[in-house]
């Protein structure tokens, strides 16, 4: 059995990320190393984690000396909520754990979520050991967490995760690979360099129908790329997490006005594609990658999305969703292989690509 490790630096502190099939085998001396000495553990398994798997992670954590306790998260969409990290907290403070012990987060976004939230306020900060059960969490974990559902406060209410330790074990993944983790992934090789694009592009074809290795390689590509957009220097560098993001939250905005429920995902798909085309104008990138993503998209399995929405509409969410986030319009868009800035758009060239694209989604849905 093979696990490949990756020590993320951001500064001041630094994430253990190891990846491997059949990685849980090894979990229990690796856990052993995160504290001076096992003494107490607390497991927040999320509530759709199935029993076997919580069970292998239970013998593990016991195996490796520490007095266990779980406690079971509500449903996803329920526990991202300031009512759940209560919860939360309230079982942390019941198993008696200190600064000094462990809290494993076993689960869905949601669930490690939750896990980051609670550990970072827990004593001031208390190691939290992830080991997400989805390709999403593998991708994202280390470097971002979703918000807390405030009411009234859309999605605005978050902070980055601060784990010791992400755990990844590709046995748990079954079927083909989730457009939910593979779209974060295209995002992070673009923002890379080109030799992670090129080595995405190969593996487009096996990633998408969950080949492990593809998937392990692909991996640790979306790290080293999401750590070093977190970690810069650069102001302007470090959004570049954000690309497709601003016109994913206007789409959202607008088809849920059209009573339509679209995932997180496919939103964010369509946002690399229109920033894209976007970004051969206003970034220089070479228009024959904007085909090359389209096409890695579709290897992923991501089809594009059919709608109808006019310009005027389209432009007026982007800019409305944006005032929520930032006080001037800026999109996050590739200007050449490992740069994604901030950039501004010209008023006309927005709405030049605007109806281009809407023009062909429209044609789509028929």
């Amino acid at each position: 059995m093979t696990i490949k490790r990756q020590l993320l630096n951001f500064g001041g502190r630094s994430v253990d990320f190891r990846v491997g099939a059949e990685a849980l085998h090894d979990f229990s001396r690796v856990l052993r190393g995160t504290v001076g000495m096992p003494v107490r553990a607390l497991v927040i398994s999320g509530a759709t984690v199935e029993d076997d798997v919580l069970e292998r992670v239970r013998r593990e954590v016991i195996d490796a000396g520490f007095d266990l306790t779980v406690w079971r998260a509500p449903v996803s969409d329920e526990a991202m909520t300031p009512a759940s990290l209560t919860a939360a907290l309230a079982a942390i403070a019941q198993a008696g754990i200190t600064a000094d012990d462990v809290i494993v987060g076993l689960g869905d976004v949601a669930a490690t979520s939750l896990t980051c939230y609670a550990a970072r306020l827990w004593c001031g900060g208390t190691p939290a050991v992830l080991v997400p059960t989805c390709l999403e969490g593998m991708v994202t974990a280390a470097t971002e967490a979703l918000p807390l559902a405030v009411p009234g406060c859309d999605t605005r209410v978050g902070r980055r995760p601060e784990p010791a330790m992400v755990f990844c074990d590709l046995s748990l993944l079954d079927g083909p690979a989730d457009p939910a983790g593979t779209v974060p992934m295209l995002g992070a090789a673009l923002a890379d360099s080109k030799r992670s694009w090129e080595r995405l592009k190969a593996q487009a074809p096996r990633l998408g129908k969950g080949d492990p290795a593809a998937i392990l390689d692909v991996l640790c590509i979306a790290q080293t790329a999401r750590r070093a957009v977190v970690a810069s220097a650069n102001p302007s560098a470090r959004h570049g997490l954000l690309y497709g993001v601003t016109t994913a939250r206007a789409l959202d905005a607008a088809l849920r006005a059209q009573g339509r429920e679209v995932s997180w995902w496919h939103l964010l798909a369509e946002g690399m594609r229109f920033e894209a085309r976007l970004a051969t104008e206003a970034g220089k990138l070479p228009v024959d990658e904007v085909f090359d993503q389209d096409d890695c998209l579709e290897d992923l399995g991501v089809a594009e999305l059919a709608f109808t929405l006019d310009a005027d509409s389209f432009i007026e969410a982007i800019e409305r969703e944006n005032a929520r986030w930032a006080n001037r319009l800026f999109f996050a868009l590739p200007k050449a292989f490992g740069t994604i800035r901030l950039t501004k758009v010209d008023d006309e060239v927005l709405r030049r690509h605007a109806e281009a694209y809407l023009a062909s989604r429209a044609e789509l849905a028929g």
